[in-house]
């Protein structure tokens, strides 16, 4: 066995698990956007039980994984989410009770009893501490469109 194989497995666990996050900022729209799994119980008396636990299952998580996402996100004071949520418990409770607030905007129900549901929040529903201050990054703060330049020249006229 080769020697940098153990290294290469240390290097690359983190980064697979950091690419099913769950969620994501959708700025164009302004919108939190996060995904949860459930799984069924499989001692359940029935499908339909089995289901239900596996649908609260997965709105917890879709919960989690969207205050996980928020958490991340940076403030145009420069910091994060987390680090304002970590110093304020208040302001903690206000954005976990609006989370777990939310609607599923699409459930997947699978043929083994599992489900997959869809949450979304509005960023201006989020307390204005925080929905005020979030900044997109570079790239989601620029528009996408060439039709709102000013410039009368076409894109391309200076890359030759």
């Amino acid at each position: 066995m080769p020697r940098w194989l153990p290294l290469a497995l240390v290097l690359l666990v983190p980064l697979a698990s950091r690419a099913d996050a769950g969620g994501e900022i959708d700025w164009q729209r302004r919108v939190l956007k996060a995904t949860g799994q459930g799984a069924p119980d499989l001692n359940a008396p029935s499908i339909a039980v089995a289901r239900l636990g596996a649908e609260r299952a997965a709105m917890a998580i879709a919960q989690r994984n969207a205050l996980e996402t928020l958490k991340g996100a940076t403030l145009e004071s420069g910091g994060t989410v987390g680090t304002l949520l970590q110093n304020d418990g208040a302001l903690r409770s206000k954005v976990q009770g609006k989370l777990r607030g939310v609607r599923a905007v699409k459930t997947h129900y699978f043929s083994d009893g599992g489900v997959s549901v869809d949450v979304e929040v509005p960023l201006d529903q989020l307390p204005a501490e925080i929905a005020q201050g979030l900044k997109p990054p570079a790239a989601a703060a620029k528009p996408a469109s060439p039709s709102n330049s000013t410039s009368s020249s076409p894109p391309d006229a200076g890359a030759q």
